[in-house]
């Protein structure tokens, strides 16, 4: 009695035959060849290997000429095989040519799969896309961010056009909250997905649809204040409310406009600083002020504070750093050209 488990991998490799044309056109090829290397074996009395070399090279019509039939029987099958060589290397050619555009088709429409591991999913439309691209491309380069494949998703190919991105970047087109599109960006093996949707109704929907699929960090961008609970309630790891942030910007910039280069300066990878955040164990109970001057004489780094289940700034010069905390600190800014 056959075992269950082998007859449903049967049923399994039967209907993917049954569903690729390429794999029904190669396993008729190979079973004629197969098929007229035995009849000529057994009319012209060679073994088998040089017969299906034979089979093939006559089916493939390349006739070299080194094996030729010596029997009336064996001219016969070389006819046939003549013959039904063309029809069904022909096919195969065509049908490998068609696969081949069609798959140069499908990528130039954003519409092919991807098959990355550990790698950043950037999903979402608009402006915050390419910035936050060029921002994680930098701090790859830099060695900040793990060099990892992006792979950016979006929802229409206007918003693919209104876009420019860099050609190592890999661009897909799909509605992000649909399954299919997910699993073409192979989001179950990514490590980070960010999304940056103009609806945050369909960001909860994409958040939730991610965390069914993957163990990935979900980071969102939020339109609207009450947002921001339920994008955690689908497991968002982080939300961050955008405009909030440029509407508090917008008014300092009336008042205080001074901070606002600041800040614009800190947050961006091409300024002349940069916030970090570093992990210094051997700093772990030392006092601010110790710890602030052996950064700056080491690295010209400026201590900010700690983050121990949140940031801690500017702590009295005595305080004693923390075991298990980073530090934030203010450093100059390495242009990618290592200058």
């Amino acid at each position: 009695m056959i075992p269950v488990p082998l007859v449903r991998k049967l049923l399994r490799v039967k209907i993917k035959v049954g569903r690729n044309r390429l794999l029904q056109i190669s396993l008729a090829v190979i079973l004629l060849a197969f098929f007229f290397a035995v009849l000529f074996a057994h009319f012209e009395g060679v073994s088998l290997y040089t017969a299906f070399y034979w089979a093939v090279i006559t089916m493939a019509t390349i006739g070299y000429g080194d094996v030729t039939p010596q029997t009336n029987a064996g001219r016969a099958v070389a006819m046939v095989a003549a013959v039904a060589g063309i029809s069904t290397f022909t096919a195969l050619v065509s049908v490998l040519a068609e696969y081949f555009i069609s798959s140069s088709i499908r990528r130039m429409m954003g519409m092919h799969r991807v098959k990355y591991s550990g790698h950043y999913v950037v999903i979402g439309q608009g402006s915050s896309i390419e910035s936050c691209v060029n921002e994680l491309l930098l701090a790859m380069s830099r060695g900040e961010a793990d060099t990892r494949p992006v792979v950016v998703v979006f929802p229409s190919e206007e918003e693919r056009k209104k876009v420019k991105l860099p050609k190592e970047v890999e661009v897909l087109v799909g509605d992000p909250a649909n399954r299919e599109t997910l699993e073409r960006a192979h989001v179950r093996e990514a490590s980070h997905v960010i999304l940056a949707l103009e609806d945050d109704s369909r960001s909860v929907f994409a958040t939730l649809m991610v965390k069914r699929m993957s163990r990935a960090r979900v980071l969102v961008e939020a339109l609207k204040s009450e947002s921001v609970e339920l994008l955690k309630q689908a497991g968002a790891d982080r939300v961050i409310l955008s405009r909030s942030f440029a509407g508090r910007l917008l008014a300092s910039a009336v008042f205080e406009p001074e901070v606002v280069d600041v800040i614009d300066d800190l947050t961006t990878a091409l300024g002349r600083y940069d916030v970090a955040v570093i992990s210094r164990k051997d700093l772990w109970g030392k006092s601010y002020v110790e710890a602030l001057r052996k950064l700056h004489s080491e690295c010209g780094c400026f201590l900010l504070g700690y983050y121990l289940e949140g940031p801690v700034l500017a702590p009295p010069l005595d305080e004693i750093i923390p075991k298990g905390s980073k530090l934030i600190v203010i450093r100059p800014a390495v242009s990618s050209d290592g200058e």
